[in-house]
């Protein structure tokens, strides 16, 4: 339950992030923002990626609607394809898995190395440190721009 807590506190900051330019007119919106997610609504990624798309909306009186598409539905369920249809602009947002982005960014295999790091500790530290905003600026000269490093527990197997 903290975990879920804290990856909804990150989307929250996300949220606000993203909504920053309260005061542009609702004609520079799009009608509906697409935000995927690699898991379904019932995990906490899922969980989180609604509760931001309701953050986003509430934060912008309504003038930014996310639908969530969970399960990579965007990508016919292929996670790999998830960074290159954000990059060309098919997907908006996302809740994303940086073992699906990898192929592309070679740099993201770090966390595919878990024992690399002994501890929350350790991955916070990399996360939040030089390594994280390296990355971040690797991540950005892709053209996506990154907002957030969330977990999604530590040394524990999904599927």
């Amino acid at each position: 339950m903290k975990k879920l807590y804290a990856l909804l506190i990150v989307l929250g900051v996300m949220a606000f992030i993203f909504s920053v330019p309260l005061s542009a007119p609702a004609a520079d919106y799009k009608a509906e923002y697409k935000l995927s997610t690699v898991v379904g609504k019932p995990f906490p990624w899922g969980i989180a990626g609604e509760r931001w798309a309701e953050l986003v909306k509430e934060k912008t009186s309504g003038r930014i609607n996310i639908k969530m598409y969970p399960g990579t539905s965007l990508v016919g369920g292929d996670q790999t394809k998830e960074f290159t249809a954000i990059r060309q602009g098919a997907i908006d947002l996302s809740v994303g898995s940086t073992i699906n982005w990898s192929p592309q960014i070679k740099e993201l295999n770090l966390f595919s190395m878990p024992f690399l790091m002994p501890d929350y500790k350790a991955i916070d530290a990399l996360t939040q440190g030089e390594v994280g905003k390296e990355l971040f600026k690797i991540l950005a000269s892709k053209d996506v721009v990154p907002l957030a490093w969330g977990e999604n527990g530590f040394r524990e197997i999904t599927n």
